[in-house]
């Protein structure tokens, strides 16, 4: 196993020593019957609770997991309409994922839990922080939209992505995953629970791997990752009283570029990286360590949660080639990729490594921290289901970046690294939020009428200090004395409400509706705000399931933060927040499944759809945005978006299915030119699975089988990218 698991035991938060105090006096207080076994915290709970939901959502199960065997978040989550993803490495490493209409990037706009706790590295001081859990490890998926996304805040204009982790078993067991695949993929997934009188446990390692699909001209190397996972969990029962403790470790290495392909390039050949990118690397490694109380008393439920969250990442990437005193090109990534796409033959050359030029890399270098408790008290009154909720953490980004250099020779071969050169100012800064939140919840049951009132709040204080003191070698923090650039306070308190209503048309058919004003916090800025509709119908009988959501969200202020990968003409300031102004997101969801029966086989089908208009209301230019017209479309919101997923399932164990998926247009900037559109495209999968016995399967996965090398995103602005090729796995799982 990798050196993480030397550090499962450190650095454990002195609040979760404080938590595990105030809940041992719970757990001893009263010893019923019954046994509460929960260690992972649903929002929705199964598929069949989402009909009682007051607004719209979604669960994937485990076993829908199963069928396909994805470990890209970004393909499961095309099963659930109004949620749009932007690819950015082919695996979905770190995800760029919108829902109804937010910003996509680096899914900053949207709640991402883990087990119902906050699990980006820092949600209020740097939410787009390149952190996404390993998906392959995940037992389910839970999505919220609507109204049903305000409790769990701060993010909550689209929704929340709630990731389930595998649960502790009810009795002793486990499961061995192994997968083989092209480009020497392999990925080990394994874990064993035990279960014994008052006392459960988990232990589960995942490991995956792979040398990449893309090559790198002149120079050559490697494009894969590795990344690996250990958790633990162990529980303790005593009657209605659970307390569980929960540990994650992740450390990952990818060999992965930011930098996409002028359209020339693209052209020549889609998944071929240019030489300067050889040293791209990302290395990241983290540890998430929590306690979690339930406890059913007489006439109200409580769940507790202290976490703390550590994570660090070092993105190592092209930032510059210093070519301008001799080629008379911009320096910048994205500027030379432009000036290539606009016909520069010398910029084009440059990046084919046909020119000399000095490479300026940086290391994008970030700890952050994510810490805090929560608690959520429910009870029943009457007509009345009343839950109280609240949340008081602190989070923080450190930065402490440096520059390295490699000199680009006239047949593309690259020196050595060279000339480390530690940085200040915004590149030696310390970014921190400290938040309290709570929020109520009231359901009226009149019958065939549910009305579901909620009220949140919201009050963050944020500090921003700089050094001009210089990163020491290998990164290490310098910071001589008071910060000496930049020492800014910012406080803000926001409060929402939400309204919503289901009533039951008959035993098979739902109407939903619901409002909500949402919000989505910028560091040191007022916040994004919208206010957010929707109108809706469930239908469910047998094995026949529907449900259409119309929706609306009307942005009062759209922001975004300047960030490198971001693309926008705002690098000396970059975490600066610039305004979009008024923004207006519309859109129709679609959502269905039915089972038909044959003789011996059964075979479902379901299919998710899209459509939506997302536009600014007004014009403007900024740095960011860039010159916006009104009637421009929000950029990398696709227009429609569609997925079919057909199969069959046999009595004697052989199941397949196939996924197709199409993604419609879009454009990476508002003022959309040639080399910002983003044509429709679309992929097909295949998967086929047998029962070798009651404990054994074997199963082969064919993603993009025919083999579509379409251009799905320019990130940044102008740059190219393939979608994934033509990849084969193959596996088997074994339960014990």
């Amino acid at each position: 196993m990798s050196k993480i698991s030397s550090k499962l035991f450190e650095d454990i938060s002195p609040v979760l020593f404080i938590g595990a105090l105030l809940i041992s006096s719970f757990i001893f207080a009263q010893d019923n019957d019954q046994e509460i076994t929960v260690d992972s915290v649903t929002i929705i709970g199964t598929k069949d609770d989402v009909k009682d939901l007051a607004g719209s959502g979604a669960v994937i199960s485990n076993e829908d997991l199963q069928k396909a065997m994805d470990t890209d978040i970004q393909k499961i989550l095309t099963a659930v309409p109004g949620v749009y993803m932007r690819t950015e490495e082919g695996y979905g490493l770190r995800p760029n994922i919108s829902i109804r209409g937010t910003a996509i990037e680096r899914s900053g706009k949207i709640t991402i839990m883990e087990d119902g706790i906050l699990v980006a590295p820092a949600p209020y001081t740097a939410s787009s922080a390149y952190y996404f859990p390993t998906t392959a490890r995940i037992h389910s998926v839970e999505v919220l939209k609507g109204p049903s996304a305000v409790p769990l805040g701060p993010q909550s204009i689209g929704g929340a992505v709630n990731l389930i982790s595998t649960p502790i078993p009810e009795v002793s067991s486990g499961k061995f995953i192994q997968e083989f695949g092209d480009n020497n993929m392999t990925r080990t997934h394994a874990y064993y629970g035990v279960n014994q009188g008052n006392f459960g446990a988990l232990v589960e390692v995942h490991e995956h791997a792979s040398d990449g699909f893309d090559s790198i001209a002149n120079v050559g190397g490697d494009t894969g990752f590795d990344k690996s996972d250990l958790m633990i969990k162990a529980r303790y029962s005593s009657g209605n009283h659970s307390v569980t403790f929960k540990r994650v470790d992740i450390e990952e290495n990818s060999d992965q570029s930011y930098v996409g392909l002028s359209q020339a390039s693209f052209n020549a050949n889609p998944r071929l990286r240019y030489g300067a990118t050889a040293y791209d690397e990302m290395m990241n490694d983290g540890e998430q360590t929590s306690i979690t109380y339930v406890g059913d008393f007489d006439n109200f439920d409580v769940v507790f949660t202290s976490w703390q969250n550590d994570y660090y990442r070092d993105w190592f990437k092209v930032s510059d080639f210093n070519n301008k005193k001799d080629h008379g090109e911009d320096d910048d990534i994205n500027g030379l990729i432009s000036n290539a796409n606009n016909g520069s033959s010398t910029a084009q050359d440059i990046l084919d490594g046909k020119l000399p030029v000095q490479i300026e890399y940086k290391h994008n270098n970030r700890y952050y921290t994510n810490e805090g408790y929560q608690f959520k008290v429910s009870t029943e009154v009457g007509i009345h289901a009343i839950t109280l909720g609240y949340r008081d953490m602190e989070d923080s980004e450190s930065r402490v970046q440096a520059h390295e250099y490699a000199d680009q020779a006239a047949d593309g071969s690259l020196s050595a690294l060279y000339g480390y050169v530690g940085l200040s100012g915004s590149n030696n800064r310390l970014r921190e939020s400290s938040a309290t939140s709570y929020y109520i919840e009231d359901t009226m049951d009149f019958g065939k009428l549910a009305i579901t009132l909620g009220y949140r709040s919201e009050d963050y204080e944020q500090r921003h200090r700089r050094w001009s003191d210089k990163a020491g070698p290998n990164l290490t923090e310098v910071r001589t004395g008071p910060a000496d650039v930049r020492d800014t306070m910012a406080y803000n308190d926001h409060t929402t409400s939400s309204i919503a209503a289901t009533y039951d048309l008959s035993d098979t058919t739902t109407l939903v509706a619901g409002f909500h004003e949402g919000m989505t916090p910028m560091f040191g800025a007022d916040p994004e705000e919208a206010d957010n509709m929707e109108l809706g119908v469930r239908y469910s009988e047998g094995t026949s399931n529907m449900e259409v959501f119309y929706f609306a969200s009307d942005y009062s202020r759209l922001a975004a933060e300047c960030t490198l990968v971001s693309g926008a003409a705002c690098d000396a300031d970059e975490s600066a927040i610039f305004s979009g102004g008024e923004a207006e997101v519309t859109g129709l969801e679609l959502n269905g499944s039915v089972v038909f029966q044959g003789d011996g086989v059964t075979y479902p089908v379901s299919i998710s759809w899209t459509n939506t208009d997302a536009t600014f209301k007004n014009s403007s230019e900024s740095e960011y945005f860039g010159v916006v017209a009104a009637g421009d479309d929000l950029p990398y919101i696709p227009n429609k978006q569609s997925s079919v997923v057909a199969g069959f399932i046999t009595d004697n164990g052989l199941s397949g299915s196939a996924r197709w998926v199409n993604v419609g247009s879009s454009c990476s900037l508002a003022a959309c030119g040639t080399y910002n559109k983003i044509e429709s495209h679309s992929y097909l999968d295949l998967s086929l699975r047998k029962a070798i016995n009651d404990s054994m399967d074997v199963y082969v996965i064919l993603e993009n089988s025919t083999d579509q090398a379409d251009l799905i995103s320019r990130a940044p602005s102008e740059g190219a990218r393939s979608q994934k090729p033509r990849t084969m796995k193959l596996g088997f799982t074994y339960s014990f």
